[in-house]
């Protein structure tokens, strides 16, 4: 996931893309761990945190 300076850079439509992939891999990934099929337990709290780096840099450009 690129840094927050380099997602300023994205549109509005794109910012909207990833924000969905990341949302769906989280979901993916929590269902994988509720049927015991991952051990990766890491890759839930970067996604969390990928997403939350969006929602700042989407509430910034509403500003």
């Amino acid at each position: 996931m690129p840094k927050a300076e380099e997602i300023r850079k994205f549109t509005d439509d794109e910012l909207a893309k990833v924000e969905k992939d990341l949302k769906e891999e989280l979901f993916n990934i929590k269902m994988q761990v509720s049927t015991q099929q991952i051990s990766n337990y890491a890759r839930i709290k970067q996604l969390k945190k990928d997403i939350a780096r969006l929602e700042t840099v989407k509430r910034e450009k509403r500003v």
